[in-house]
Order: structure tokens, then C-alpha cells, then sequence
């Protein structure tokens, strides 16, 4: 984070086993708040498959042209993959999360910040889950709503 500088040797995650517990703590809430905050990702992604299945109009659909109807089964597809790609994200925050957990018990601050934001953590391990998961449902939600348009435009 610009302007705000860390020792590289965690020694500022040493001191009373109070603070210690508190920034575990901390460490809990935060992940905890990032797996709703994804799960929020997932559910959209889900919505926007279970609204484009039983919301359009069948028969209008199979009305289209090829190109337009697998336009719109990619995007089905894509959006599918983004849903998932955010789940596996959420499954390795929930288990970071136990590993966190576990490390109250000993107030042990170093490795509870090695298991989220260490050269392990996460973010660096798992992230390109949610950068995956991202990239998927925008393109799969933009192809949706292209075949929608379509629907709407042609009358």
C-alpha cells in the first residue's frame, strides 16, 4: 500500500498475546468479509443463468439465428465458469480461514499473516480464481445480454 510500509520480518506482529489475538482476530473478519463479498459474485453469475433459462421465451429463441443461439449458449457457459471459478476462490479463503482460526489458540500472529497474505497466502496462491471468475461472467454476462438485445431489436 503506497505510504504505508511493513518490516519484511513481521517483527511488528510480535508483542502482548491480547494485540496478537486482536489482529487475528482481525484477520478473521477480513476474510470473512471477502468470502461474502465473492459468494455476492457467485450468486449474480447464477442469477443471470437461471433468468436467461426461464425467463426468455423458448420458442423465440429457437427462432434465432445459429450464430445468435450459440452466442447465447457461450455466454450461458462462460457465466457458468465464472460462478465456479469465484466458488473454488471462496473454498480457499474457507480453508485459509481454518488455518487462521487454529492459530488463535496459540496467538500465533506470523504464520496467521503468512497463511493470508504471506508468499502463500491466498491472494498470491488462489487469486487468479477470482481473476478467472471476473474475466468469465463479464463475458459471459455481455453475451447474454447481446442475445437479449438481439431478441428486443428484432422484433
Amino acid at each position: 500500500m503506497p505510504g504505508i510500509e511493513f518490516p519484511d520480518d513481521l517483527s511488528d506482529l510480535t508483542g502482548p498475546e491480547e494485540r496478537r489475538a486482536q489482529y487475528i482476530q482481525g484477520l478473521l473478519d477480513v476474510a470473512g468479509e471477502d468470502a461474502r463479498h465473492v459468494m455476492l459474485y457467485v450468486t449474480v453469475s447464477t442469477s443471470v443463468i437461471v433468468l436467461a433459462l426461464t425467463q426468455l421465451p423458448f420458442d423465440r429463441l429457437l427462432a434465432l439465428p445459429f450464430p445468435v443461439r450459440l452466442l447465447l449458449l457461450t455466454g450461458l457457459v462462460l457465466t457458468g465458469a465464472g460462478a465456479l471459478s469465484f466458488f473454488r476462490y471462496v473454498r480457499a479463503i474457507h480453508l485459509a480461514r481454518m488455518g487462521i482460526a487454529r492459530c488463535l489458540a496459540s496467538c500465533d500472529a506470523r504464520h496467521a499473516r503468512l497463511l493470508w497474505a504471506g508468499p502463500e497466502g491466498v491472494w498470491r496462491t488462489q487469486g487468479h480464481f477470482y481473476r478467472w471468475g471476473v474475466r468469465l461472467s463479464a463475458l459471459g454476462g455481455a453475451s447474454v445480454v447481446l442475445t437479449v438485445a438481439h431478441l428486443l431489436l428484432a422484433g
